[in-house]
Parts: C-alpha cells; structure tokens; sequence
C-alpha cells in the first residue's frame, strides 16, 4: 500500500468513527496488529492520535502513530464489555506496543475434587468454576510435586481417572503397595474415606497444627485398642507433617485472602510483585518485568485486566500501589467474575501498607536479574536478524517440521517461540492431507499454505519462520509466503550430518543465497535456531508416535456384522475392556445402550469362534479408555 493509498483509508475511517465506546484496532503496513485500545468514545480518542502536534505523554505514543497504516473499531455497548473485549484481543494478537502479560501457566496449583464422590489431589493450571477445592498457585513446581509425594505416601488418596476407577474389579497395585484404600472395589466406605480427604484440606489450607493433634489422638486410640499397625500409619502421617512444616517458610498474615500487587520502575523497564495472601499466609511470590511505557494508572488497569483474564482465583481484596485507571469499571469486572463484591484498594496504614512495601521491595530486588534477561533476550533477537540480513528484530520465531515413516502417518509440527521462550499455546500439529507417499517438500509446502492462508482466526504471525530442512524445503516455504504476500523472512536449517570420521556441521540457507551463510555451530544465535528445531521434532514425533500407537491398537469388535463404532465403544465403556465383554453373557451384552438381542448374538458369536480364540493380549487387556474412536477426527 503506498503512502497515498494509506493516508486516504486513514483519513475516510477516521471520518467515519462513532461516538460509541468500543476498541480500536492499529495495523501496521504488513496487516499486523501493533496496538489495541479501547475508548468510551472511539470518535474522539481515535481522533486524537491523528491531531497535528499531538501526543498524550507517553514515549512511543509517535512509534504508534507513525506505524498505523490502517485501523479497525469495534463499538461495545458499555465500558466494561470494551475492556473485556480490549484484553482478549490483546492476548490473541500479542500487539507490538501494548502491555503483555506472559501466561503464568508455568505456576502449578492444586485441585482437590471434592466435586466428586471419591475425591482425588491433581495438579492444575487453570481454576474452573466446577464444584472442586483449589490450592495455589504456587512458585515452586518442586515444592509442589514434594508436597503431592508426601500426601500419596501417608494419605493413600486415589489417584486413577474416574474411567479406570469405574473399570476396576479388583484392586490395583496402587491398593498392594498401601498408596490406595481401594474404594472402587468396596474395601473402603466414604466415611472413612472422607476423614482422609479432611486431612489433605487441613493440610493444604495450612492449619498443620490441627491436622497434627488429630492424628495423634488417632494414634493414641489405635494403640490403646492394640490396632499397632493402625497406629503406625498415623505416627508415620504425622512425621510426614512435621517435614512437609519444616519446608514451607510460609509468612503469616493476619488479612485472610488478598492479593498484593507491588511496583517498580526503572528507565523504560516496569516490574510487577503479586504476592498471593491465602487463609492468613502469603503462599506465593510472582515478579513480571516488562518494558513500559504507560503512567502507573493505566499500566495497573492493562496488568490487572490480564492476569484476572482467564480462570483464576480472586480475593476480595487488591492492594495496589496507585489507583489503576478506570478503578470502578476493573472493580466491577472482578466483583461479576467472583460473584460477590471486590475492592481494588490503596493501602495507606497498618499490615495491609507493610504487605505492599514489602511486595514494592521484591518487585525493586527481581527487577535487576529480569532486566538482564529482557536485554540479552533483545540483543540476541538483534544480533540474529543481522546475521540473516533482516532489518528488524526477530523476537517471534516459528519453527515447521514433518515426520512419517516411509510415507505412511505423515505429520507436521509447528512450535511457536517468543524472545526465545517457548510458547505451547501457540504449537500446532497437522495431519498431511494431500500429500501421498514421502515428499517431504510438498508436504512443507501444504502445511505452510493451512498455517497462513487468510482466516479470522489466524495465529499471530511471525518474525522468522524456520523450516527443517535444507534449499528444497526453503523454496516451497518462501513461495507459500510470497503467494500469501507476507512480510516474513524464513531460513531453512539442516542437521549436522556424520559420515564416517568426517561430519557436517549445521547449515543455515538464506533465500536468494545457493551456499549456508556463515553463522558459528556454536554461536548464540545458532544455538537458539538449534534449540527451537529440536523442539519442532520432538513434537512433531511425539504426534507420530501417538497416531502409530492408535493405528496398532484396535478394540477386536471391527470385524463383527451390524457392530459400527458407536456400539464398540458403548461396549467398551460400559464393561471396561475386551475380555469382559467375551466373558459376558448374551443377556448381559444386550442390556448395553445401543444393543438389542440380534446384535448381542452376533458379539457373542463372533468373540467365542474358535477362529477368535488367540486375540492380542495387549489388545484383549485394554481399557475402553484406551481404545481410539474411529469417528475422531485430526485437525
């Protein structure tokens, strides 16, 4: 688009703006969404930006301006549906100007399905509004997995999926070993069951005391009853307690739940402390540094909209430094999340001001270690684009790779990687449609054209896109781009190669260039592309190898007449696995949704011929959950 060209579709939308409250939409020359605003009158703030002389304070308020080749508006029908809609959009486009929070998925927390009858302790990453108890999150993913370790030893919850719990006949091994009371089985009733499940909540609620004098009364009566056995479980669940207390250096707080968000500044940088206040105990400890360039207020406003975007536990109670802008819409927003009011408060006196100091402090002390890492992140991005010739910052790296086997299963991985962390949100695997046979180049190039062909749900484009593979693969990769008419530079990386005593080294082809470029093995920038190659193969393998597995392994039901795979699998789900359904009776089998008395015939018929009497062992032992539906379909 010429400049011309862009000034006239500026100029016509900005003539053309409502008055209503909304989100605005900033593309750069290539399509890219650099920013995203929202407004209580898109005509008027969308308007400003393009005033003569303007600016609003902010350092890249002109690198914004100056970059807008085109614009979008979305009109809302309130202020607090705008900010919604700002902050998702925000995290699908992962603008180039806006603040960003990285998805903190990395922090584990624990689930207790007290929704169930015979509840169980998992690990999570997202809270769900679903009749469970959640923990967390929590730092420390050792400290986590110790704790879960601790709790399966001495508290001998179950730990199975809910399919193989309801499968079961006889108890498993978990029940040999003393890491299960085997209540799928009957061999424990819910009471007893239950007075388990209230010592893993005492436990993780923090009311270890609690937890400690009722297990020694327990261990008291047992003994004094001579039930010793009995007796040295408890004495053995409280030396389990008293070591999982001497590891949580966890500071009491008399404030119930809140959480406290701290704040520091320095040059262009911004670092955010949220300690997370649970039951009187500060249990976790984030820092996210950035750089900013928005006044506290705002920034506040963008951070909190993020964090609380997904599903997540939130207080009642928000301590901030400064009052985030538009406090009442952010208010309100959490208050219909949580269903119950919350207050996004300034502490000014008393513990609640010591919280914020002390989360101020932390924000100030990680600040120096996380402003390194963003600037050797930034120059390797640098130094990268340089060795390839690219005149910006390659901070966006995705990376194609396919596997088959002889041509059968072929597959494509896509990993996505952003200043040089990997994204899994963003990976994608494709089954090869189109492609028969082992062509390794026509498959890269079908599954290039399926990633960016134009669509309303399309990922955030790249910065560089690597493909693995050498001069063939690249080709079809910059022809896929050139036809899609994308700004995107895109280099081919092939495998070091060993013959005999002579090797060669990695190489890195460049378009338009018949020889590698010259870029050091062991170079932080080909380190980087090395890394994110290997990921591309792991999972693009790890994909194969979970297809092989599914095509090897069938349910034995695929041969019977007028047996399709809905009654396979209503079979399978209902008595657990293959050699219970040969072991059951005609009446039993038409008894089974889906069936009637000429099909449970025909099963019983078909699974005791004397044709049929050396199934697969692997085959006749497997679970029903085990088994693939044959109506399931591959993105």
């Amino acid at each position: 688009m010429s400049d011309r060209s862009e000034t006239d579709t500026l100029g016509r939308k900005l003539a053309e703006l409502p008055a209503d409250p909304g989100v605005y939409i900033f593309f750069d020359a290539t399509e890219r969404v650099i920013y995203v605003g929202k407004a209580v009158n898109l005509r008027s703030r969308v308007r400003s930006y393009f005033q003569p002389g303007a600016n609003d304070g902010r350092s890249l308020f002109r690198l914004i301006v100056d970059g807008t080749a085109d614009l979008e508006c979305i009109v809302c029908s309130n202020e607090l549906e705008a900010m919604l809609l700002e902050n998702n959009l925000i995290k699908k486009h992962r603008p180039r100007y806006n603040l960003r929070l990285r998805d903190d998925k990395t922090y584990l927390s624990l689930r207790v399905t007290t929704g169930e009858r015979w509840p169980r302790v998992q690990t999570i990453r997202h809270w769900k509004a679903d009749g469970h108890t959640y923990f967390g999150p929590y730092a420390s993913a050792g400290a986590v997995y110790e704790l879960l370790r601790v709790v399966k030893k001495y508290i001998p919850l179950r730990s199975c999926s809910n399919a193989y719990f309801e499968s079961r006949s006889r108890p498993c091994i978990e029940y040999e070993i003393g890491r299960c009371t085997a209540p799928c089985v009957g061999l424990d009733d819910e009471a007893s069951y239950q007075q388990l499940v209230d010592q893993v909540l005492l436990l993780l609620r923090g009311r270890d005391d609690k937890l400690l004098g009722l297990l020694e009364e327990k261990m008291e009566e047992s003994s004094s009853s001579q039930e010793f056995e009995l007796a040295a479980r408890y004495r053995d669940q409280i030396e389990a307690g008293q070591k999982v207390l001497e590891k949580q250096h966890v500071e009491e707080v008399p404030h119930g739940d809140c959480d406290v968000i701290g704040l520091h500044r320095h040059d262009d940088f911004v670092s955010i402390q949220v300690m997370l206040v649970r039951e009187g105990r500060l249990i976790s400890s984030a820092t996210h540094t950035c750089r900013a360039f928005e006044s506290d207020g705002p920034l506040l406003s963008a951070f909190l909209g993020q964090y609380y975007l997904g599903e997540k536990f939130i207080p009642q109670e928000v301590l901030v430094a400064v009052p985030p802008q538009e406090v009442e819409t952010v208010e309100r927003w959490l208050s219909e999340k949580l269903g119950r009011m919350v207050k996004v408060r300034v502490p000014l006196r008393g513990g609640k001001l010591r919280l914020l100091e002390m989360a101020n402090r932390h924000a100030e002390v990680n600040s120096k270690t996380d402003m390194l890492r963003i600037q050797s992140r930034e120059s390797l991005a640098s130094s990268l684009a340089m060795h390839l010739g690219v005149d910006r910052m390659l901070r966006r790296i995705e990376c194609y790779d396919i596997s088959n086997i002889q041509g059968t299963l072929s597959v494509a991985s896509k990993v996505f990687f952003e200043d040089g962390e990997a994204d899994p949100d963003l990976y994608r695997r494709f089954r090869i449609r189109t492609v028969k046979g082992s062509n390794d180049f026509a498959s890269m190039a079908e599954v290039l054209d399926r990633r960016f062909r134009p669509r309303e749900n399309r990922d955030p484009l790249p910065d560089l896109v690597v493909v693995d593979g050498g001069k063939g693969q690249l080709s079809q990769a910059v022809a896929v781009i050139e036809r899609h008419q994308l700004d995107i530079a895109v280099i081919g990386l092939a495998k070091e190669r060993r013959r005999g005593n002579s090797s060669t080294p990695e190489r890195v082809f460049v378009p338009g260039r018949t020889t590698p470029i010259d870029l050091p093995q062991d170079s932080r920038e080909s380190l980087l592309l090395q890394r994110i190659r290997d990921e591309a193969h792991r999972f693009a393998n790890s994909y194969h190898r979970e297809l092989r597995r599914k095509s090897q392994l069938t349910s034995g039901l695929e041969e019977i007449p007028g047996i399709g795979p809905k009654r396979r699998r209503h079979l399978l789900q209902h008595f657990g696995s293959l050699k219970k359904v040969r072991g059951a009776m005609e009446k039993e089998l038409a008894e089974v949704k889906g069936m009637n008395a000429t099909t449970a015939r025909a099963v019983w018929s078909f699974l005791h011929a004397d044709e049929e009497g050396h199934v697969d062992q692997e085959t006749l032992g497997a679970s029903w959950f085990e088994i693939p539906d044959s109506t399931d379909r591959e993105n």
